[in-house]
């Protein structure tokens, strides 16, 4: 029930990206508006660089989280974008599991933009790497290196500009809630896993664009499930270079969080 719930004020709070039919004409987005759970992996690039300040509130099973993160991305050259993001975060845990505080694993990507194959659709493909940064005795990290390879399209309708991605992640073996003062840690055997991910950004205005996005991955870890987020968001620029953004997400399937809450501002140029 309590999912259902959650997953209802998702729907809800995406309802008028799509249900509005009249009002001003909407201008197409671009590398300065963007998804949420697939930032990274996404068929854009940013105009020059990308400077986020994120806040992450997890509802978890079975730990919650508070995590301050930082999301980089920059245009080295023309039609290649390279970024990173990583965190501290503080955990709660409802059972007999480890908690406390520490870093995040860090993510680095680079991809390709390789332009628009017409007027509606443009596409880019590239790589992310996972390095074990985070503290895995806290629940903030997977203690894994993982390697990730991704392609993704845009299409642009007269209202909506759709977005997909594929890719196939390769996870390396790791532990969680390990160290030497948490016995109870365990063992992972990590397994290739597959990535498929849903979005569309509904420019309002100038200066207001609604998101909505759906999330898959299947199994990552051996005898773990997999991964199923609905999310919907919002980014807001009131002025010309800084933007506030913000998400509720909501997970539908046991190897997901059950609800996740962002909020942040980004400064992009």
């Amino acid at each position: 029930m309590r999912k259902a719930c959650l997953a209802a004020a998702c729907l809800l709070l995406a309802l008028p990206a799509f249900a509005q039919a009249g009002g001003s004409q909407a201008h197409p987005t671009s590398g300065q508006d963007r998804l949420f759970l697939t930032f990274a992996e996404e068929a854009a690039v940013v105009p020059h660089q990308w400077w986020e300040g994120q806040l992450e509130f997890r509802d978890g099973n079975p730990i919650d989280a508070t995590i301050l993160r930082g999301i980089v991305a920059l245009k080295p050259w023309e039609n290649v974008e390279v970024g990173g993001r990583v965190g501290f975060g503080n955990t709660d845990s409802s059972n007999d599991f480890p908690d406390g505080s520490g870093a995040t694993d860090l993510d680095l990507w680079g991809k390709f933009h390789f332009g628009a194959a017409n007027a509606q659709t443009e596409f880019a493909a590239g790589a992310l790497v996972t390095v074990p940064t985070g503290d895995d005795t806290a629940g903030l990290g997977d203690d894994s290196f993982d390697l990730a390879g991704f392609g993704s399209v845009r299409f642009r309708t007269d209202q909506l500009i759709l977005s997909g991605v594929a890719g196939v992640r390769f996870n390396g073996d790791g532990q969680l809630f390990g160290g030497d003062n948490s016995p109870d840690g365990f063992d992972t055997q990590g397994k290739t896993s597959v990535l498929l991910s849903g979005g569309a950004l509904y420019p309002v205005s100038d200066v207001l664009t609604l998101t909505g996005e759906a999330y898959f991955e299947s199994e990552r870890i051996e005898g773990a499930d997999s991964d199923f987020r609905l999310g919907a968001g919002v980014n807001w620029r009131p002025w010309n270079r800084g933007m506030l953004r913000g998400a509720l997400i909501v997970g539908l399937s046991d190897g997901a969080p059950d609800a996740q809450i962002l909020a942040s501002y980004a400064y992009t140029f």
